[in-house]
């Protein structure tokens, strides 16, 4: 059984802990409230936006097809882009940010594994957890690794992300959603490439449209402008889920370490009332002794 002095050097480690987790908690809640509203208010809007792009997609698509001679016909994939498929897993680079990080990744590798997909892997988290599958003798593509931070979005580590994956055809980002404070999901976003599985002649009405001043000047708008911000917005949602994650997990934590400074509270009046008992038991003794 533990001593007095060893329980309360235990009640002060655990009192330290509770009082760091606490504070990384309301720092979580703190990032969590600033993201929130913004990241809410432009979900709807870039989801209306994506389904522009689609309209925009398949009218692209359709004017390449109707092209008379083969010398101007072109394939109908988007512009200045290489007609590959890259899938881009949106991690952290720290931890205590619960389950959503993991499940993300699960999510990721259940979807490239066995594609022919290039691989690019944002956070040092989930590059460790991809090297970890790889030496253990898992089959997945090479990747490329991309720093990004987990306060806010550096527009530096944006642009050079960008620049990469905007050489691409489809781009599929995997990331956690934020549903509520209690729950996080994984999610893929498909910043370029969702056209490019409507197939049916009534799917494809109805996603045409006129476009002015040209479909290829409005198909190139879309490359440089909309589809960042469509890839800054999947950044932005990873960042509210990753938040919420870790607030939920540090509270869970918060419950955990004042259970467990209850139990050490019990084990200290117990050792309290051996040690009574025990002097107790001694001034009886003496009693005896001189009667």
């Amino acid at each position: 059984m533990q001593n007095k002095k060893e329980l309360l050097d235990e009640i002060a480690t655990l009192t330290s802990l509770k009082n760091i987790v606490e504070s990384y908690e309301e720092i979580a809640a703190l990032r969590m409230r600033k993201v929130k509203k913004s990241v809410l208010q432009n979900r709807e809007f870039l989801t209306g936006l994506d389904d522009l792009y689609q309209r925009v997609m398949f009218t692209y698509k359709s004017y390449i097809e109707q092209k008379k001679t083969d010398k101007d016909k072109k394939t109908w994939l988007p512009l200045n882009t290489n007609g590959k498929t890259v899938s881009v897993l949106i991690s952290s680079n720290t931890g205590l940010y619960g389950e959503i990080i993991r499940t993300s990744f699960d999510y990721f590798i259940d979807n490239i594994r066995n594609k022919s997909t290039d691989v690019v892997i944002c956070g040092r988290i989930g590059k460790q957890l991809y090297d970890s599958l790889i030496s253990t003798g898992n089959s997945l593509p090479e990747y490329q690794f991309f720093d990004l931070q987990d306060s806010g979005v550096n527009q530096n580590e944006l642009k050079k992300i960008l620049d990469f994956i905007l050489n691409y055809s489809n781009v599929v980002v995997y990331h956690g959603l934020y549903v509520s404070v209690l729950s996080q999901q994984p999610t893929a976003t498909f910043v370029t490439g969702k056209a490019l599985e409507v197939q049916s002649a009534d799917k494809a009405n109805e996603l045409k449209c006129i476009i002015e001043p040209s479909v290829l000047e409005v198909t190139e708008f879309f490359e440089k402008q909309i589809l960042s911000s469509i890839f800054e917005q999947s950044v932005y949602e990873a960042s509210l889920s990753k938040f919420a994650s870790r607030m939920v997990s540090l509270d869970l934590a918060n419950e955990n370490i004042s259970e467990q400074i209850k139990k050490v509270n019990f084990k200290k009046l117990k050792v309290k009332h051996n040690d009574d008992n025990l002097q107790q038991i001694e001034r009886l003794s003496g009693i005896s002794l001189w009667s």
